[in-house]
């Protein structure tokens, strides 16, 4: 009784802001967009245009080796509608010609033979998955970009703590742990729609720069540990008034609940506030 009535006496004790959340989150929070807007508050960000190598690391993975993708994206809202739909257009740069995929207002499409071709039928299961991982690996790159509004919208946080993240093997950084849950977050293992998750923000604890993020979706209530995926954001730099990585690694956790470098991403050049309009991803007409 007496260890319950302490317990509601701390969490009371605890600072909150005016929407309820915990004082040490809006605090970490503010630091974090202080060290990701240098020059101050920004726009949304709801564009972009790159140029990216995609480098497929994991050894026991079906396929390896690096492909070069030009991406622009943009989320865009019917005039009718309240949900924001993302619009996509890549080319990926193989060997040969080139696979151009993409997403408009009607849905995923991908040129067949100079034809586009609805990927919602079963023949394009292949190339429907592969089309909204690269989908989502940009929606990833859009939330990173202000992840002191990830760090507001946590549901149910939990205390920030310390932890030292390590890198690799060599690199370890002292940092901020923040952890909460979200209704829906872009999972590069997850098919289809965004799933709810389990999120684990990593700051810097020095320099107040987003180092990590790891995502487990929530099976009930509770994560699902060996579907998690953790991104680290590497080599940040500043570009429009933000600061941005030039590489993302990717890692899995097993069935074991070990870590598995699967992916890296280096972005060659890129564009945050392209001039895009819903009409520039509409599928060619044959």
């Amino acid at each position: 009784m007496l260890t319950s009535l302490l317990a509601i006496a701390i969490a009371a004790l605890t600072p909150q802001d005016p929407a309820g959340t915990p004082g040490d989150l809006t605090e970490l929070a503010s630091r974090v967009d202080a060290a990701h807007h240098p020059k101050g508050p920004v726009a949304p960000i709801t564009a972009l245009r790159a140029n990216l190598e995609m480098h497929a690391l994991d050894t026991d993975a079906k396929e390896t080796g690096q492909v070069d993708l030009a991406v622009r994206l943009l989320q865009w809202r019917r005039p009718d509608r309240d949900r924001e739909q993302t619009l996509i257009h890549y080319e990926v740069l193989e060997a040969g010609s080139p696979i151009v995929r993409g997403r408009d207002r009607n849905g995923p499409w991908q040129l067949v033979q100079g034809e586009a071709k609805d990927l919602r039928g079963a023949e394009f299961g292949r190339d429907l998955e592969a089309c909204q991982k690269h989908t989502n690996l940009a929606r990833q790159l859009l939330r990173f970009l202000d992840p002191g509004a990830v760090l507001r919208s946590l549901q149910k946080p939990v205390p920030v703590i310390d932890e030292v993240l390590a890198i690799d093997r060599e690199t370890k950084v002292a940092c901020r742990r923040a952890e909460g849950r979200l209704p829906s977050f872009p999972l590069l293992r997850q098919n289809g729609d965004d799933a709810p998750v389990r999120l684990r923000v990593w700051v810097g604890k020095e320099n107040g720069r987003l180092v990590a993020v790891e995502a487990a979706p929530l099976v009930g209530d509770e994560p699902d540990e060996t579907r998690a995926e953790r991104v680290l954001l590497l080599d940040l730099h500043e570009r429009d008034d933000l600061l941005v990585p030039r590489k993302l690694e990717h890692l899995f956790r097993t069935q074991e609940g070990r870590l598995r470098l699967q992916s890296r991403v280096v972005f060659t050049s890129l564009s945050l506030r392209p001039e895009l309009r819903a009409e520039d991803f509409d599928r060619p007409k044959s």
